[in-house]
């Protein structure tokens, strides 16, 4: 068995999002097709098709980044057979083709299973890899604002700050909103690589469409924060969430939630699901202070190769 990665291009990236829709489960095929990933992937050009003895078998998102200190290597394996013995023997077959007599820095391998399927433990386990706890899902039942929640929201009024729901009056009223959007999310998020790139054109798109909002926090006449949602079926995910570090403990991000929430509750009265790092424990106890709780924890498989050791799978 060959396996062989072949990047995602503007020639390819109709039949790239044709053959994920047509292997994932029903509710990523329904932010996939109502979101602009076309121009998302292209813009980040770790997207490829697996291909085995020339035929497409799976997607791969295969990325490296790193500093000084370390490279860290992301592969993500969506395989056209569900099955978790399979997804592991892809990704072993492909780590295969990393080999190498030596390392000349650290280098951090992270596994994230398809949605829906695991890796074989023991299997991972002769490998080498550990299994580490990556994010955790949380879900708000249906429902406005609740007694109790988002305390420091009077404490943002009291120092000026607006949160309002974006509509074409304010667009009028800021005709750059989108790209002062991009510019917090890009300023709050500068010290994460691994964010996604998104443009002041994506969001505007995002806007006009019918299951999708913003919400954005004004102090005077500068944004300050800025969330996104994005209805699914039955529940509602924010897909974003972001506040410049000079306005932390303001009250800014709790009036900013606590607007979205009452669109939603008003728009579809639907649950909001939303996903936090597990290691941060700032963003995790904003969750649970706008009354969010953790449903599931998402985990990767890791193993890290020190420098000057053989790179050996």
């Amino acid at each position: 068995m060959t396996l062989t990665l072949l990047p995602v291009t503007k020639e390819n990236i109709a039949d790239y999002l044709a053959f994920r829709v047509s292997i994932v489960d029903a509710s990523t095929a329904s932010y996939l097709s109502r979101t602009d990933q076309a121009s998302i992937i292209l813009a980040n050009p770790v997207h490829h098709f697996l291909l085995e003895d020339d035929v497409i078998i799976a997607t791969a998102v295969f990325k490296r980044v790193g500093d000084d200190d370390c490279i860290s290597v992301h592969i993500l394996i969506d395989p056209q057979m569900r099955d978790a013995q399979h997804l592991t023997d892809l990704v072993i077959q492909l780590l295969k083709t990393e080999n190498l007599s030596g390392v000349d820095q650290e280098v951090r391998y992270h596994l994230y299973p398809s949605s829906g399927l695991s890796f074989i433990e023991a299997d991972m386990m002769a490998m080498g890899f550990s299994q580490v706890s990556e994010n955790i899902k949380y879900i708000r039942d249906p429902g406005p604002s609740r007694a109790g929640e988002f305390p420091h929201a009077p404490k943002g009024e009291k120092l000026g700050y607006r949160a309002m729901v974006l509509d074409d009056d304010l667009i009028a009223q800021y005709p750059d909103i989108f790209a002062r959007i991009t510019d917090v999310y890009e300023r709050a998020f500068s010290g994460r690589p691994n964010m996604p790139k998104i443009t002041a054109e994506e969001r505007e798109k995002y806007y006009h469409q019918s299951d999708s909002g913003f919400v954005i926090c004004m102090l005077r006449d500068d944004l300050v924060a800025s969330t996104h949602f994005l209805k699914f079926d039955q529940e509602v995910l924010v897909t974003e969430l972001e506040c410049l570090r000079k306005h932390w403990g303001t009250g800014a991000t709790d009036l900013v939630c606590k607007h979205l929430i009452q669109e939603v509750a008003k728009r579809w009265n639907f649950p909001i699901i939303a996903y936090a790092d597990k290691s941060n424990a700032a963003s995790r106890r904003a969750m649970e202070r706008f009354g969010l709780y953790p449903v599931q924890e998402h985990f990767s498989w890791q193993r890290t190769f020190p420098t000057g050791s053989r790179l050996d799978f």
